[in-house]
């Protein structure tokens, strides 16, 4: 199910709305979480991430949702979601991405809202954000998801990467 939330505010004359990636979008989708990636420095490939954005967008437990400001895209968010035994089902955003020129304007907040609306129409206890040392020292990332009602839960995520097929 596809849903368009358009969180509207205030950006000059022109409203961003935040809309599920598609299949008529789907490219320029690609094209943001490309730059996203070129610009922080992460290896994986273009294919890898057209491949697993495609993957995303259809399965019903994972979303994708871009704003835009008039016909131009202007940030990105993926969704995914897990159920454990601790929490049930919780959601995770994965990736978030405004392009440099639309920075400081709320767009990551009008993403980060919608995220957890979708989260929250899906029954999810909970989200979680992975940042970075990276990230923290590039964008003040944990600042920013304070201010969203994040809080540290003290926990260490720990990772163990399977060799690609």
């Amino acid at each position: 199910m596809l849903h368009a939330y358009n969180h509207r505010m205030s950006i000059g004359i022109a409203h961003p709305v935040i809309r599920a990636v598609g299949s008529a979008d789907f490219g320029q989708a690609c094209t943001i979480l490309v730059r996203f990636f070129a610009e922080e420095g992460f290896s994986t490939p273009a294919g890898t991430i057209a491949a697993n954005l495609r993957a995303m967008i259809e399965d019903p437990f994972s979303w994708a949702a871009m704003a835009w400001v008039g016909d131009e895209p202007v940030g990105i968010a993926t969704i995914s979601t897990n159920r454990g035994v601790e929490f049930g089902l919780q959601g995770e955003i994965g990736d978030l991405y405004v392009v440099p020129a639309a920075r400081g304007r709320g767009i990551a907040r009008a993403l980060v809202d919608a995220s957890l609306a979708w989260c929250r129409e899906r029954g999810c206890a909970s989200v979680q954000v992975v940042i970075t040392p990276e990230g923290q020292n590039a964008h003040d990332l944990m600042g920013f998801y304070n201010r969203l009602g994040f809080a540290p839960t003290g926990r260490t995520l720990v990772l163990r990467e399977f060799e690609r097929l």
